[in-house]
């Protein structure tokens, strides 16, 4: 069975998180060159990344496009007027015939970077915290606002919402409680506007079935400490790999 091929893109070049967790280098103005100028292609600028998998006698191989330090040095009026919001998805079009999946790594705020990856997406998966109140508003107002402003000028109905997940911290029953009164908070204010945020916080929840189950990712140690070895989470740690296969499972592979 042929495992799928899979490009990781780093487009949040202020933090370069993904790129640096990983020990791949920064991208020296190549990924900003294949924005910029028609003839520069991203896999030019694209990066292999292996590593062994000690087990199984075999070796986990992907792609990925790592942060580019002229993007992030770059000012921003200069990177509005290079990069129109439609640029990383016309540049990824050859991508797409060639990847399985192409996973984009963009930052929380609105601004050049997220409004790119976001028109560039079929879907988005959004993690927010719940223990911070702004996390969640985020959220709400991405999946109210900022995702619809995209689809009304993509004009295909994409990206796609997907369901929020908690990212990052166990929770205690306290905490949860605390934060479902202020999820339903927030949707009361989005039905008044027309909104129905319920599917994206309480997927599984129906009006026969008042399901306020939320997916979650807490094992939030194991995937920190991972990133002192270089390796993905979900290759060190068994928890980790158990979470993330669930929420692959929930999200992608029904």
């Amino acid at each position: 069975m042929r495992l799928p091929w899979v490009l990781a893109v780093d487009f949040d070049p202020n933090q370069q998180d993904l790129t640096s967790s990983l020990g791949l280098p920064l991208s020296n103005s190549s990924v900003f060159q294949a924005l910029t100028e028609k003839e520069r292609e991203i896999k030019d600028a694209v990066c292999h990344y292996s590593f062994p998998l000690k087990r199984s006698n075999s070796e986990l191989r992907f792609d990925v496009l790592p942060a580019d330090q002229e993007l992030a040095d770059a000012p921003e009026n200069l990177l509005r007027n290079r990069l129109k919001r439609h640029t990383l998805y016309r540049k990824l079009e050859l991508a797409r015939q060639e990847y399985d999946y192409i996973l984009i790594d963009s930052p929380p705020n609105w601004r050049v970077f997220s409004q790119l990856a976001v028109y560039a997406s079929d879907v988005v998966l959004i993690p927010t915290k719940h223990n911070n109140l702004f996390s969640l508003e985020n959220a709400a107002t991405a999946i109210k606002k900022f995702i619809p402003e995209v689809q009304a000028e993509k004009g295909d109905g994409s990206p796609i919402p997907l369901p929020i997940f908690f990212n990052g911290e166990k929770i205690t029953p306290p905490q949860l409680a605390a934060a479902q009164q202020e999820i339903s908070n927030l949707i009361k204010v989005a039905k008044k506007d027309g909104f129905n945020l319920t599917p994206y916080f309480y997927p599984k929840y129906t009006n026969s079935k008042r399901d306020l189950h939320i997916p979650q990712i807490p094992s939030y140690a194991n995937i920190a400490s991972s990133a002192f070895s270089r390796t993905p989470a979900v290759y060190r740690d068994r928890a980790a790999h158990d979470y993330y296969k669930n929420l692959v499972k929930e999200y992608f592979l029904q």
